[in-house]
Formats: C-alpha cells, sequence, structure tokens
C-alpha cells in the first residue's frame, strides 16, 4: 500500500470537512494524523480512509507505515483549500502580470500544489509537491492563485493551499467525462465548435474527457474548500456559446459529485472583454457566466471586464481580480 502523490509536508487540508487519506495497493498500513492512529486493510487496488473533519490549526504530521512505504510528513496544517482550475488566464503566470513586485511575498501559511500537465504527446511537466510561498519562486505561481491565496490567508490569519489544476487553450468538453456533453442531449457537429478543439498544438488534451481523467482526477477525492473556474475563451462559437451555461453547470454538478460535496462552492470568473474576439458568441459566453449565479446554488460570477486590459486575450492586470476572487471565496 502506498500513498497518493498529492500527500506531502507542507500540505494543508481543509477545515471543516472529511480528512481524506488514501492511496492504491493491497494489503494492511498504519497511520497517524494529529494524535490518531488507525489501521486499513484494503484487497482492491484502491484505498482510503476519512479521518473526522478539524478546525483551523497546525503544524501535524501524517505518518503513513505499510509493506511498501514507511514515511512522516511534516509541517502540516488545516486551512482553506481552493481549487483553481481553467485555462491560460488561470495558468498565466505572476511575473507575466502588472502585479507590482511588493506583493511578492514570503508567506509560510500559503502553499502551492500543481498536477502534473500534458505539455505535448507523451511529454508532461510533474506534479509539484507542497510548496510554501517564498519571495524568489512565487514569479513562477499561478497569478491569480497566488494573489487570491495570499489574500485570504493574510486576512483570514489561515493557512490556505492553493491546488492549480489548469490548461492554456482547453476546450469544457475536455473536462468533464467522456460523453457528458453528448448525454445531455448536447450534439454539436466539428463545423459548429470553435477551432481550438481541432488546433494541433492543442489536440493532445482537447479530446473529450481527455482533462477530466488526466488532471481532474489527479486531485479527487481530496476534500476542497472552493473551486475557482475561469475558462470560456475556447469555446466561443456561437453554437458552442448557446449551450455553454448547460455544459458548465453539468460540470458543477459532476465536479460536486466527484469531491462528494454536494454544496462545493464555486467561483466563476467572467471572461475579460477581447478587442479582437468580441463576437456574439464572446458575449454570450459572459452572460450565461454572469447568470449562472443566479442559478444554481453556492456559485458566485466574479465580473473581470472593467479591471483588465482589452487588447490582449491573456490581461496582465490580475491583482485587482485576484482580489475579488478572494472577497467571493470570503463571503
Amino acid at each position: 500500500m502506498k500513498l497518493n502523490v498529492i500527500f506531502g509536508s507542507h500540505m494543508v487540508f481543509a477545515a471543516g470537512l472529511p480528512i481524506r487519506v488514501y492511496g492504491n495497493g493491497k494489503g494492511e498500513a498504519e497511520i497517524t494524523f494529529a494524535s490518531q492512529t488507525v489501521k486499513v486493510c484494503s484487497d482492491s487496488e484502491k484505498w482510503i480512509y476519512e479521518f473526522p473533519a478539524m478546525e483551523y490549526g497546525g503544524p501535524y504530521e501524517l505518518s503513513f507505515k505499510s509493506d511498501e512505504q514507511q514515511i512522516v510528513y511534516d509541517d502540516i496544517y488545516i486551512g482553506e483549500v481552493y481549487l483553481f482550475a481553467g485555462q491560460s488566464n488561470m495558468q498565466f503566470k505572476l511575473k507575466e502580470s502588472k502585479a507590482s513586485e511588493d506583493l511578492y511575498e514570503t508567506c509560510d501559511k500559503l502553499r502551492l500544489y500543481s498536477t502534473e500537465r500534458i505539455e505535448k504527446a507523451d511529454r508532461f511537466t510533474p506534479a509539484d509537491g507542497w510548496v510554501s510561498a517564498k519571495k524568489e519562486n512565487v514569479v513562477d505561481w499561478s497569478a491569480l492563485g497566488y494573489l487570491a491565496g495570499i489574500e485570504v490567508a493574510k486576512s483570514k490569519g489561515i493557512a490556505v493551499g492553493a491546488i492549480v489544476c489548469y490548461q492554456g487553450a482547453s476546450v469544457i468538453e475536455s473536462w468533464v467525462p467522456t460523453g457528458t456533453f453528448e448525454r445531455l442531449g448536447i450534439n454539436l457537429s466539428p463545423e459548429e465548435k470553435y477551432n481550438d478543439h481541432f488546433e494541433p498544438d492543442f489536440l493532445d488534451w482537447n479530446l473529450d474527457g481527455t482533462l477530466y481523467s488526466f488532471a481532474f482526477l489527479q486531485i479527487v477525492p481530496f476534500s476542497v474548500s472552493g473551486v475557482v473556474w475561469y475558462q470560456g475563451e475556447s469555446d466561443t462559437s456561437i453554437e458552442e456559446a448557446r449551450v455553454y451555461k448547460e455544459e458548465l453547470s453539468a460540470m458543477i454538478d459532476i465536479w460536486r459529485c466527484d469531491f462528494a460535496n454536494s454544496k462545493l462552492p464555486f467561483v466563476i470568473v467572467q471572461i475579460a472583454d477581447c478587442d479582437s474576439r468580441m463576437s456574439d458568441a464572446w458575449k454570450l459566453i459572459q452572460e450565461h457566466q454572469y447568470n449562472i449565479q443566479f442559478e444554481k446554488e453556492n456559485v458566485k460570477t466574479v465580473i473581470s471586464a472593467d479591471v483588465c486590459e482589452t487588447d490582449d486575450i491573456h490581461p496582465p492586470t490580475k491583482h485587482i481580480l485576484a482580489k475579488r476572487i478572494a472577497e467571493a471565496l470570503m463571503d
């Protein structure tokens, strides 16, 4: 028996939610966390154990002992854990933004975990272990993940874990199980889809269900406090735009089911205005992203258009937007 790779020193568990410890392999293991020791037996290739929910606090140690693995992880906190997911504007690095270097801070209570990402066929960026925010390393973090995360950590005085799971130029169809939209009666022809679906550089991750199975499922069933979703630019054919709200609603339901949390909060970042792309489809995506907050429980929309540049599909002003995201997460 072995622990899943998401576990490590400096990690953050979500307060008020089940603390799920899980991994692969058959056999027996002893797990100790926060002075609680349990024995877990597994006769299948996947196993899971849930410790009771805890309040903010730390640091703690997690000890795992089996025939295959004996390890102790330390500096673990109970705080808020947010999943920052989507496409290139979520992937956009802090050093690429207009955020003042005064905002680059060492913050021991802010920790980042990056999932493995697809670069090209048979070429991947490996998952990073949990990393504490240091002034010298945050430049390569997701700008929104870092800036929103540190705002929450400092405002609430708690530990924050930012899990980032993104892929530039990704379509929403890739972020749900294969065949999801067809089962909902959404059957768009190739000619009705935006060209990012078929761009050779993006094909490795834009097939139906690819990022759901490869990237998103790297995180499940780790408990998260909320999800921040920034995506939509790659689904801007008029036919896709007409059904985007139905697709986004389905994705939210699926992700909530996978996390076993029917009320998991979602913050939807409305795509920014872009002079070169402001079609009726683009505006319809924005409209759906705005209205979904009124139709689904525990969903909030953050508007970006009034604080972002319009001459770039990747607006470099991210710090004001990040503050809005943080406020929505804390509301």
